[in-house]
């Protein structure tokens, strides 16, 4: 069984009404409009590509947006997917964890119409951190139906790009830590995640971690990424995903296809068992087509006022490393405390670090990050982004820098 488990849906009719489509989901109309390698294909045009490739079927991702309301229209447009083709598609939730109880309420509606697990979402785009209370709950109501999750990763170093985003790799290692039940897909080779896994206690701890392979040729050379990483990883961790319909081989593709990739895979020659569960095989298993039947129904005691006790209880859980730091000895420890723990366990020290110029917020900003994309990953449309340059601007003259 062959299965790509990273496509989207990007219909033509979008490409239509970018300039709507922009304002209402900035950062996703940044990725799109042109000179993006954004393909489009219609739900028979995909189809079709895929009888084409010889694919059986596919995991429809959903885009990150910001809006709930936009997620919930992809959502339904997913639900529609799935109902006219159910042996050939299946599709992720996408879910804005920051609409709180909103978003847990849409997850519940999800899966009772057949979606099969969360994503594509990326933290930077849709504006929370990985240790965000919603987020969190977003996570143990995935543990708790058993669905699988799905972010969005980027490599930390090399060039900007369109989309490139600046969650630390640690942030979804810390993850992972704290949820050793959650069955996390790492989107992009996890940013490079997986390479790590060398180091046995990492292995250990990223023990519950897949990695889809989606856009893959766009960073790395084929042949080279595929062995190294099943060096690195056992290969049951890895999912084959193309991230259709985009344009991964911008300089022959000018229409999306899936068949140019597989080639390709096929051509690095993994031994057979490897490579047919990378191509399909670890994607059944993980999404319960082979083996034992998943949970389809959202259980109801998940808790609506915080984040429940099975992230509380993890050893990993940052509440219980303050709940430590508070019982030693303060002035004896100091100097072998975490920056940020005591900034968060005693606030009156974060303006002293301020003070001396320390940082204790874990929030950097790379230096290739534009201010068009910072300000559109915050939700701002076309005319607010406008607004902020002019401001940037005006306040340069004022100095005398422009």
């Amino acid at each position: 069984m062959k299965i790509d488990a990273h496509v989207h849906y990007m219909p033509p009719s979008l490409k239509e009404n970018l300039a709507d489509f922009a304002a209402r989901e900035p950062y996703w109309g940044l990725l799109v409009t042109p000179p993006s390698i954004q393909g489009w294909a219609t739900p028979e045009r995909m189809i079709a590509d895929m009888d084409a490739a010889g694919l059986d079927k596919v995991v429809l991702v959903g885009e990150y947006f910001y809006q709930h309301s936009a997620c919930v229209a992809r959502n339904n447009q997913a639900i529609d997917l799935i109902n006219r083709w159910p042996e050939r598609i299946m599709a992720l939730a996408t879910i804005q964890p920051t609409a709180g109880d909103t978003a847990l309420t849409e997850l519940k509606r999800c899966i009772s119409a057949g979606l099969v697990g969360v994503g594509e979402l990326n933290p930077y785009a849709q504006g929370y951190r990985l240790d965000d209370p919603n987020f969190l709950r977003l996570v143990e109501a995935c543990i708790m139906a058993d669905l699988p999750l799905n972010l969005h990763v980027n490599e930390a170093v090399g060039p900007y790009y369109p989309g490139k985003s600046t969650t630390p790799l640690r942030h979804y290692y810390q993850l992972a830590r704290r949820y050793p039940q959650l069955k996390l897909i790492l989107a992009h080779w996890g940013g490079g995640l997986f390479f790590y896994e060398l180091m046995p206690r990492v292995q250990q701890d990223l023990h519950n971690v897949w990695y889809d392979t989606a856009a893959s040729p766009l960073l790395f050379p084929t042949e080279k990424i595929f062995r190294i990483a099943i060096l690195a990883i056992k290969s049951h961790k890895i999912l084959f995903g193309s991230d259709y319909p985009l344009r991964i081989y911008p300089r022959q593709q000018k229409e999306p296809e899936f068949q140019t990739f597989m080639t390709d895979i096929a051509a690095v020659g993994l031994e057979g068992m490897v490579y047919q569960d990378i191509m399909g095989g670890n994607t059944a298993r993980l999404f319960g087509l082979m083996g034992d039947e998943r949970a389809g129904v959202l259980p109801t005691s998940i808790r609506s006022e915080g984040v429940s006790t099975a992230g509380e209880a993890s050893p990993a859980s940052f509440s219980d490393l303050v709940q430590h730091a508070q019982s030693v000895d303060f002035e004896e420890n100091l100097p072998d405390m975490s920056v940020g723990l005591v900034a968060v366990t005693w606030p009156q020290t974060q303006a002293v670090f301020d003070q001396f110029g320390i940082p204790w917020q874990d929030n950097p900003v790379p230096i290739w990050e534009p201010v068009g994309q910072a300000a559109a990953a915050r939700g701002m449309n076309p005319t607010r982004q406008k607004q902020l340059l002019q401001a940037l601007n005006e306040a340069c003259c004022a100095s005398g820098e422009a």
